[in-house]
């Protein structure tokens, strides 16, 4: 259960943050951030004993410490109004692939107390956790075990998508058509919903750090890449249209801004804006954080970066 609007205890060290642009909160190690798309929240998971989930305002005070999950929240997510945030870790220690029930939960953003368990069943983590562009559905992935994707009216279970191998990330196509999934097996795969058939395969995904997300305007795929680099892929056609060169060290996250502007970061703590110019992606702007870049989150009106870093959490103006 949450604790509610009480004291933060446990992994939550900071009372309250600084959220200006090139501030850095050294708070902890924190693996996710996340933006309410409707209230000025800001939602963090760190790695430690619960409470390891943490509600903010946009003026960097502290509003709730959630309970989270077990030693480490890896994955958070709000619902689409702002009313649910899902959250996705680790119990504890134990056998990689035993199964691990509890590892997703749903929680009230205004009363911080636990709304329902999703009962995912991907193996002592799941890695990545989002809600569907309608609201009524949430992925879930893992480090085994399949991709699955859950009715959130009743926690049912919709669809579920043998994989080999763990998934770091899971994001929905802005028709909520598709799912596309980050493998450590160096492909993103794209999938029909709600019958979990295999439409696309994207290969050459970094095999540490695996991240895929549809443009918002769906036509489009950027993806972290093997020797440090992003990828853009036709969305409907899997074709590979180009590599973008510019990171030193194995990229964690890819964020699209809008449908010609890109982010990224990566395990040096480097941060990178990418701007299409007649189709063709370049680099145009960047950012140091000066430590290992995890979690990446923009605001909903595009002023503020949040960044969750190996032992701070960075806010930029990108």
């Amino acid at each position: 259960m949450g604790t509610g609007g009480g004291p933060a205890t446990g992994t939550v060290t900071c009372q309250v943050i600084s959220t200006v642009p090139g501030a850095s909160n050294p708070c902890g190690r924190f693996f996710a951030v996340a933006y309410s798309p409707v209230s000025r929240i800001l939602a963090t998971g760190q790695e430690g004993q619960a409470p390891n989930v943490t509600l903010w305002r946009l003026d960097g005070a502290l509003l709730k410490a959630l309970a989270g999950i077990g030693d480490v929240t890896y994955s958070v997510a709000f619902s689409v109004d702002g009313s649910i945030l899902a959250t996705a870790g680790r119990a504890g220690s134990g056998a990689l692939n035993a199964f691990t029930p509890d590892l997703v939960k749903l929680w009230s953003v205004a009363t911080g107390l636990l709304v329902q368990t999703i009962h995912a069943t991907c193996g002592s983590y799941a890695d990545s956790v989002t809600f569907s562009h309608d609201g009524k559905s949430l992925a879930t992935a893992g480090i085994t075990g399949p991709i699955e994707v859950w009715r959130v009216a009743d926690g049912a279970r919709i669809t579920s998508i043998p994989y080999p191998t763990t998934v770091h990330n899971v994001h929905f196509s802005p028709d909520d058509s598709r799912l596309i999934a980050g493998g450590i097996d160096s492909r993103a795969t794209v999938w029909t919903l709600p019958e979990g058939d295999l439409a696309l395969t994207l290969p050459g995904i970094a095999e540490e750090q695996a991240d895929a997300d549809f443009s918002p305007d769906g036509t489009l795929i950027a993806s972290t890449g093997t020797g440090d680099t992003v990828k853009i892929w036709d969305a409907s056609t899997g074709a590979l249209l180009q590599t973008l060169n510019g990171h030193a060290a194995y990229v964690t996250h890819v964020l699209w801004m809008d449908n010609s502007r890109l982010l990224s970061d990566d395990w040096s703590g480097q941060i990178l804006l990418w701007t299409s110019s007649a189709g063709i992606f370049g680099q145009t702007d960047g950012w140091a954080i000066g430590t290992q870049a995890l979690g990446m989150a923009l605001s909903p009106d595009h002023s503020r970066l949040a960044i969750g870093g190996a032992n701070r959490l960075s806010f930029l103006a990108p």
